[in-house]
């Protein structure tokens, strides 16, 4: 992890964006408020890195996470969406990786998830966000952080993290992935895996035959996994609570955009 970030402010209190053609200025960190170099590096995506022995917490993230921002922030932007990246709400202890205004003025909190996650501060954060003024909270995960999901075949199993499953049960829509260098978006749906039950059969010390059956049992950390491509178009969908007199949403990505 390195103490970086996309977005700095400049002396007039500005915020900017890191780019290669962003003219030389004096930047700092919009949380601590140290001052932060821009990186032009042709390699990795532009950014603001705070010096080395800088003491800030806020900036801890991979190379694979900001390039993730970087595509869905132009991805986003090309569409007509309004974006701020790396929105700070300090009073949820909270910094949005990207902020998104749809066309229906509904904003959309974008989070990115490139290492493990407790389920209890994925629920955090969604409440957060509420609070913070946001439609809801879409999470997607990097190619780094979901790699088995996406090589593993149609039929083969595989381990399925805890948040992802939780994401998947919540709103009953799958999980959706970035592959962040070829700029695709994937959604990853679980299928149940089984085991078959059985029964065995002895012989008692007085003669008399027994037995014991075994029911067959659904796992619940192995899934099958359908991955299918979509756009990074943003819409709502109804998720599997939702009930009269008790709305419930999920955004969702998609080929077209419907918000």
């Amino acid at each position: 992890m390195f103490r970086v970030m996309l977005v700095a402010q400049c002396l007039s209190g500005e915020r900017v964006e890191a780019a290669r053609d962003l003219p030389d200025g004096t930047f700092a960190c919009p949380h601590c408020s140290t001052a932060v170099i821009l990186k032009r590096g042709r390699v990795k995506v532009a950014h603001f890195a705070h010096a080395p022995g800088a003491v800030c917490d806020w900036a801890r993230e991979s190379a694979t996470h900001l390039l993730a921002k970087r595509v869905l922030a132009d991805q986003f932007r090309a569409l007509g969406y309004t974006v701020n990246l790396e929105e700070s709400h300090p009073k949820e202890t909270r910094r949005v990786d990207v902020a998104v205004t749809v066309p229906s003025g509904h904003r959309v909190a974008v989070e990115i998830q490139d290492s493990a996650i407790s389920v209890a501060e994925m629920k955090r954060r969604n409440a957060a966000d509420r609070r913070s003024g946001f439609f809801g909270t879409v999470w997607v995960f990097t190619s780094a952080r979901a790699y088995r999901l996406m090589i593993v075949g149609a039929a083969h199993e595989v381990r399925v993290p805890d948040e992802m499953r939780w994401l998947a049960n919540r709103y009953g829509l799958g999980i959706f992935v970035i592959n962040e260098r070829d700029g695709q978006m994937w959604r990853c749906q679980f299928g149940a895996v089984v085991r078959d039950g059985g029964s065995s059969e002895w012989y008692t010390p007085e003669g008399e035959l027994t037995g014991e059956d075994y029911p067959s049992r659904m796992l619940r950390t192995m899934k099958t996994v359908t991955a299918t491509e979509t756009g990074f178009a943003l819409t709502a969908r109804r998720s599997r609570y939702d009930k009269p007199g008790h709305a419930d949403w999920a955004v969702v990505f998609t080929v077209a955009s419907c918000m």
